[in-house]
């Protein structure tokens, strides 16, 4: 029978809390900043037992995350790493949206484009709710309050992450409750960066079908879209850079769960979504220049749902909404 346990364990001076099992494995979540999914830790044997010489153990961790405390100041903004991006994932072009007849002015957060990205909660604290566990698994609830006094969106919200750890599997159950008087405009998604210990340029890339979101020359989509088979049935990342948006087909929203695997020789990771009415359809990738993890994120839409309105998810004061995607971890 496994034991969990949680454990506090800072960076620096943020709270960071760990599930861990008690062979090793462990799930790092950074509450003071994002609700980051921080770190997944898991032992590994790495050579058979020879004669004269114990096997040895190693931990295999495979998400992409901030180590040192300092890590996060200077990287965060950019990285956004393992953060749940709310009420709006990716870009809201040139940091304005209309809604209900008002323009809303947001914050242009980002240096490189006059846009808002990923919302407000992306390097908020949040809340320790809760932790239960069993032999099978363990259970931690984290939420964070957007109490709606700002000018750029005046829609309160309380926003609930529940994570459940298995040591080989994470399943993240995400809610939003409009606690304002007015209906509230919304979208969502997660920064996750996953990583097999190796350079992604080997790895094995499987989507499901999807259609690639056609971009302007400011970076925002068009409304265009297009057949994109590169990793359907499985190839090689190789060299290739990827910083696209793929929109789930509608066979595919209509299964319920859409996949995308990623595979070296020796593991796999298997990462699902949620689909169908006013879930996850659409997966923002993107690979960073040291090519060592992969960013495969679950969104509602493609970026600036708040202006395009497709996917666009409407939520009646007082009402709820939840959402949940997850990984597991398999040795081949």
């Amino acid at each position: 029978m496994s034991i969990f346990k949680l454990i506090s364990r800072p960076l620096g001076t943020v709270q960071c809390f760990v599930l861990q099992r008690n062979d090793g494995a462990e799930f790092e979540i950074l509450s003071g900043y994002g609700g980051g999914l921080n770190a997944w830790r898991i032992p590994v044997a790495e050579k058979a037992a020879t004669a004269g010489n114990s096997s040895e153990g190693k931990s295999l961790d495979l998400l992409y995350g901030y180590r040192e405390g300092d890590d996060i100041f200077k990287m965060g903004p950019d990285t956004n790493a393992g953060c749940r991006l709310t009420p709006y994932p990716g870009r809201t072009a040139y940091a304005q949206f209309t809604w209900n007849g008002s323009t809303y002015k947001l914050i242009n957060n980002v240096s490189w484009a006059p846009h808002a990205l990923h919302g407000f909660l992306q390097n908020q604290e949040w809340k320790f709710e809760s932790f239960e566990s069993n032999g099978e698994s363990c259970t931690a609830v984290f939420t964070c309050d957007w109490p709606g006094a700002f000018a750029g969106f005046p829609f309160p919200f309380r926003a609930t992450n529940t994570i459940t750890f298995t040591g080989e599997t994470v399943t993240v159950t995400s809610n939003v409750k409009n606690t304002g008087k007015k209906d509230m405009p919304y979208s969502e998604g997660w920064h996750p960066y996953f990583s097999l210990g190796e350079k992604i340029d080997s790895l094995t890339l499987t989507l499901p079908k999807t259609s690639l979101a056609l971009l302007d020359s400011a970076d925002l989509p068009t409304g265009n879209f297009k057949d994109d088979s590169r990793f359907v049935g499985g190839r090689k990342i190789g060299d290739e850079f990827i910083n696209d948006c793929f929109c789930l087909n509608e066979d595919v929203q209509k299964t319920g769960c859409a996949t995308v695997s990623l595979e070296s020789d020796r593991f796999a990771l298997d990462i699902w979504q949620k689909t169908g009415n006013e879930q996850y359809n659409a997966i923002q990738m993107y690979t960073p220049p040291d090519r060592m993890s992969i960013a495969i994120e679950p969104m509602t839409s493609e970026p600036d749902a708040l202006n395009h309105h497709r996917g666009l998810i409407v939520i009646p004061p007082g009402e709820e909404k939840t959402f949940s995607f997850g990984f597991k971890f398999r040795k081949k």
